[in-house]
């Protein structure tokens, strides 16, 4: 075994030949690999060379390192099988990215079929009345079938700017503008259930030299957050002030705070909070969204929560001056 399997397995090259009893190797989805299955074994049982054979090792106490494994056996004059020779390598992080497509999928699928069960259905009693329409509930229908297409339209909306940031085809197109009006048009804009109050303080005069419609998106996702994250948390105040050239814009809410466990994912691609057992909709992206976007500006995005007392989400842009 040379240096990288050592570094690979985490163990010396004395322990490789006596692995400790507390060792698993497992299967893809996780289950117990049998002895027959291991690379070697097949190998000598079938005669035949191993290309890209994954498996799943754990160490006791430690997360599992996936491994590829090619084999090849060694004969004999008389093709007898002698030995195997096998190489490995660590493809732990291409098997986490496959696990994050196969979730991702299944959440992207579930989150777009309710809304358009939802439509379809709308749509369905609407074709039955079509004939005999009824004033009443005509209108009920048509209102939910706008829910729907806005709930899908987000949807796409948030896989289109992903695609977008990660192929770096995100342009911006910066001004000037007054970031406290900015803030309270989102605000108007977000407010429409009437389910909350939003508070704008601070620096009221600040200007900002950004991409207005993209800073407009980043703001519309904080305040959602806050209210669907929050609900009982009625008034939420929007902060800004100055900080060494740049503007510091902050939501905070009164809801029951993140744990802090789940703080440093928050804006990590496809990471979805769950809250006293609760999974919210949403494809966990929006965050990511969020940051990314920050980023392109040359600012900063953070959050500071204590579970029961609330949290602040917020995130910087370049004032006016320095640009």
């Amino acid at each position: 075994a040379n240096q990288m399997a050592q570094q690979i397995l985490g163990l010396n090259r004395n322990e490789i030949g006596f692995v400790s009893p507390g060792w698993q190797n497992v299967r893809l989805d996780g289950s117990p690999l049998p002895t027959e299955e291991f690379p070697v074994p097949l190998t000598i049982s079938s005669g035949m060379p191993m290309y890209d054979y994954e498996i799943g090792m754990i160490a006791p106490g430690q997360e599992t390192v996936y491994i590829s494994v090619n084999t090849a056996p060694i004969c004999d004059e008389d093709n007898t099988i002698i030995s195997v020779i096998a190489t490995f390598m660590d493809v732990t992080h291409r098997r986490k990215v496959i696990q994050q497509k196969d979730e991702f999928i299944s959440v992207a699928s579930h989150e777009l079929r309710t809304p358009v069960t939802s439509l379809k259905a709308s749509l369905q009693l609407l074709d039955r009345i079509k004939m005999e329409p009824d004033v009443v509930l005509m209108p009920t229908l048509i209102d939910q079938a706008n829910k729907s297409l806005n709930k899908v339209s987000v949807l796409i909306d948030d896989l289109l700017n992903s695609t977008k940031l990660t192929e770096g085809q995100l342009h911006l197109k910066k001004k000037s503008f007054n970031l406290a009006q900015l803030v309270r048009d989102v605000s108007q804009q977000v407010l429409a259930a009437g389910t909350h109050q939003i508070a704008v303080e601070g620096n009221l005069d600040t200007e900002v030299y950004a991409d207005a419609d993209k800073v407009d998106q980043v703001l519309v996702n904080l305040f959602n957050n806050a209210m669907k994250y929050a609900p009982e948390s009625r008034s939420i105040v929007a902060g800004i002030s100055r900080e060494d050239g740049f503007a510091r814009i902050s939501v905070t809410d009164k809801g029951p705070g993140i744990p802090a466990e789940k703080l440093p994912h928050l804006f990590d691609r496809y990471f979805r909070v769950d809250l006293n057992g609760l999974q919210y909709s949403g494809l966990g992206l929006g965050l990511y969204i969020c940051a990314q976007i920050i980023k392109r500006h040359n600012g900063t995005i953070g959050v500071e929560s204590v579970v029961g007392e609330g949290s602040t989400f917020w995130f910087t842009l370049p004032l006016v001056s320095i640009e």
